[in-house]
């Protein structure tokens, strides 16, 4: 058996992640003859590669293998390889990240796949072959690139309104294959409560224990410095965003919790994907050159699901994914197509219940909209940054040092940031969500 990495052929190999030594030639085997029972496995070499841009991924290191077994025969895989960073790693194991894409992966998506397929074949996600803790939490998929998936560049300014009606058609299906299984039985219900219970936020989490709650601190401290001179902003925004740092962290970690006391029972409930944003997701095109012809998309890194209103991947999604006059003339549009792919999905899975009317879903896309404004102080900077090699990209360096300083400042200077995030803040101003 022999492996070559297709990076140590590069100019740039030094600088680039390899592939982990544990994650060799007799691993790959393992992991064949797992799914290939049928065949006798001989692993004759292997290539690897880093499979995402600096910035594109901030929990892990993905890397894109492609095997060569049996004399003729290959197959594309992808590693992702949890960070051994350790703000993240902690962060990772408190939430039980891991476990929870392991779990949702392996079991949920299945089931949901044929609880909506009815005329045509839905998938969620990529094809899971293999997991482990040991000696670090690695997860293996199909790749998907093959299949003609691929990201979409962040860059460049967001999605366009055929893309974004795709997600909602998914997401739409997602959740209602999620509200079907929780019908089925008090243990369904119970798996989702517990094992589902939070996202990124758990009660009494704070700055001091939460990295993703500290970037969101960070996020409106650095929009309030950067934008005291800008023109287009009027100053009783920036007064009411100033007079807000003192609850912005507790108000951040409210909206983001999938139980909320201070608010009536939720409409209805679903399994939220909980990091709805472009680069958790993977499309396919008919013509790999046009984009235009764009006719699938699947959901990638699972880790942040929870169970609770819709609202949580709805304003999220909407906010962080779509270009900005997809957002600012389509939201609507997309809700109503969000609604008909649930109560699609919800018919294809036999639901015997009431179906959530839009009012429902309009009701608990408002109960969140706060993350709308959480969205457009600290996820939109990061997502609309352009490339550069002037800092490196990792949530380490977005929370704490120099670099998180000079990275921030960076983002919120963007031109495409600068345009996104004034109709934003003027929306929630008027609605009061600033007081």
């Amino acid at each position: 058996m022999s492996s070559e990495s297709e990076a140590a052929c590069r100019p740039d190999a030094v600088a680039e992640k390899q592939l982990p030594a544990f994650l060799d030639a007799a691993l790959l085997h393992y992991i064949l003859d797992e799914n290939l029972p049928d065949d006798p496995i001989e692993v004759d070499s292997f290539t690897a590669a880093i499979a995402t841009k600096p910035g594109d991924n901030y929990s892990s290191d993905v890397y894109r293998i492609v095997v060569h077994y049996n004399g003729s025969k290959v197959i594309p895989l992808v590693a992702k390889i949890m960070s051994e960073d350790p703000t993240v790693k902690e962060f990772a194991q408190r939430i039980g990240a891991f476990m929870k894409e392991v779990y949702t992966y392996r079991n949920l998506l299945p089931i949901f796949s044929e609880i909506v397929s009815r005329t045509k074949a839905i998938k969620f996600g990529a094809y899971c072959v293999y997991a482990t803790r040991d000696p670090a939490d690695v997860v293996v998929f199909q790749d998907l690139k093959p299949l003609g998936y691929r990201m979409p560049d962040r860059t460049r300014g967001g999605l366009d309104l055929a893309h974004c009606e795709l997600i909602m058609r998914k997401i739409g299906l997602f959740h209602a294959a999620s509200m079907v299984y929780v019908a089925r039985g008090p243990m369904e219900r119970q798996l989702f409560t517990y094992q589902y219970s939070h996202g990124m936020v758990q009660p009494r989490d704070n700055v001091s224990n939460n990295p993703g709650l500290k970037m969101f601190a960070n996020g409106l401290d650095t929009f309030l410095e950067v934008s005291a001179g800008w023109p287009e902003l009027k100053r009783e925004i920036w007064t009411k965003l100033k007079a807000l740092q003192l609850t912005y962290a507790k108000r951040c970690a409210q909206c983001l919790l999938t139980e909320r006391h201070d608010q009536p029972e939720v409409t209805f409930r679903v399994l939220n994907h909980g990091d709805l944003w472009t680069n958790n997701m993977m499309f396919r095109y008919e013509d790999a050159a046009d984009e235009g012809t764009v006719s699938d998309v699947l959901f990638v890194d699972y880790q942040l699901g929870s169970y609770g209103s819709p609202g949580l991947d709805l304003v999220y999604c909407l906010h962080n994914c779509p270009q900005f006059e997809v957002r600012e003339s389509s939201t609507d549009r997309l809700l109503r197509l969000y609604h008909e792919s649930l109560c699609e999905g919800l018919s294809n899975g036999g639901y015997k219940q009431s179906f959530p009317t839009f009012d429902d879903v309009l009701k608990e896309y408002e109960r969140h909209e706060f993350i709308g404004l959480v969205s457009g102080l600290s996820m939109l900077p990061i997502i609309l940054m352009e490339r550069t090699d002037e800092v490196e990209l990792t949530m380490g360096n977005l929370v704490d040092g120099e670099q998180a300083v000079k990275i921030r400042n960076i983002q919120y200077q963007g031109k495409q940031y600068r345009r996104s995030v004034i109709p934003i803040l003027e929306r929630f101003h008027a609605k009061g969500l600033l007081d």
